[in-house]
């Protein structure tokens, strides 16, 4: 980034975040994950899980859990073994469900998928009921499945697990081609690096895009050639813009999540004439500023459509249209399909 080292980068970042947490009267965590633990369960997707969340809770390279949360739950005399041999000890016991934001299940080898404590499922089972969102990583999906929770859904597998995935669940739809599948309140991810995809996802929307592009920076994910299956739309659009002002201008529009924010406002907080500013944003991001506005709106509406019980009129005015009918044409127009439709 032009005149701009990696530790200024993240310092503005988290200027701005600052400012949003100053007006801000709710001091909860922005994003809460409670994760469940599987015997022999691989230490590379809990820790994609905890180390996104770590640099996104606080300040710098700050590690308290301020604004994001987790814990790993279950009998604290009772340590979960890795499937590289680390014993990793619990350091909460099974907390009310809807104290958190998701549920994380992190299955292990196949062979072990039933050592795992009851508790672990009745607990599962409990938080499915109660309505949180729950998180198959790895073979997790399969625990999902073993439980009844991914009926009528579709699992984002590994290839490695796709024939046995098959064999144990013949009804049960699953794509071995994404990163993460989200669908009505069941979140499942392949596991390896497919995990800081969906948790980069997961703090944009709840925390805002510039704690996204501070994980990002942080984990260095910065280079497309090496990170084949993260999704590089997601995360890192604003390390790809070579010109800061405008990538300022697109976490800035996208920590707002398109509201309350205009071309107008965005090219004089960013130093640059109307005309100007307008010139430069469409050479960087083949769009308009009115039209990424739009786009910003449209994809925090899809989110809340997918992801939340709203009614419409209530996602309308949490993305800055006038009424549910509003939203329905636009939503229509970018995404083919009803909002209602698509819920």
């Amino acid at each position: 980034m032009e005149g701009q080292t990696g530790d200024d980068y993240v310092r503005w970042l988290d200027g701005l975040w600052q400012e949003r947490l100053l007006a801000a009267r709710d001091r909860k965590p922005d994003l809460s994950v409670g994760i469940l633990l599987w015997p022999t369960f691989p230490m590379m997707s809990l820790a994609g899980i905890v180390e996104p969340l770590r640099h996104a809770a606080d300040f710098a390279d700050n590690s308290r859990p301020l604004y994001c949360r987790w814990s790993i739950m279950g009998d604290p005399s009772r340590a979960a073994v890795a499937s590289c041999g680390i014993r990793v000890q619990p350091d909460a016991p099974y907390i009310n469900p809807t104290d958190f934001d998701y549920i994380a299940v992190i299955g292990g080898l196949l062979p072990h998928l039933r050592a795992a404590p009851s508790k672990h499922r009745d607990y599962l089972r409990v938080a499915a009921s109660a309505g949180v969102p729950v998180i198959g990583v790895c073979t997790g999906a399969f625990v999902m499945a073993q439980e009844g929770l991914l009926s009528d859904h579709r699992a984002s597998l590994h290839p490695f697990h796709a024939e046995d995935f098959r064999m144990a669940f013949p009804r049960i739809p699953f794509s071995m081609k994404s990163d993460f599948l989200v669908d009505k309140g069941r979140l499942t991810v392949p596991g390896g690096i497919s995990i800081l995809s969906l948790m980069t996802e997961l703090i944009r929307n709840h925390c805002g895009p510039d704690r996204a592009a501070k994980v990002v920076h942080q984990l260095s994910l910065t280079d497309p050639m090496g990170m084949s299956a993260f999704d590089q739309e997601r995360a890192t659009t604003f390390r790809d813009i070579g010109d800061s002002r405008i990538q300022k201008a697109v976490v800035l529009i996208e920590s707002r999540k398109g509201r309350m924010v205009t071309p107008e406002e965005v090219a004089k907080t960013v130093g640059l004439s109307p005309r100007q500013f307008g010139r430069l944003f469409l050479q960087h991001t083949a769009m308009t500023p009115k039209r990424f506005i739009l786009e910003t709106r449209l994809r925090y509406a899809r989110f809340l459509v997918e992801n939340s019980g709203l009614a419409m009129t209530q996602i309308a005015f949490e993305t800055g249209f006038a009424d549910s009918a509003h939203l329905a044409t636009a939503f229509r127009a970018r995404y083919g399909l009803a909002p209602s439709k698509l819920r």
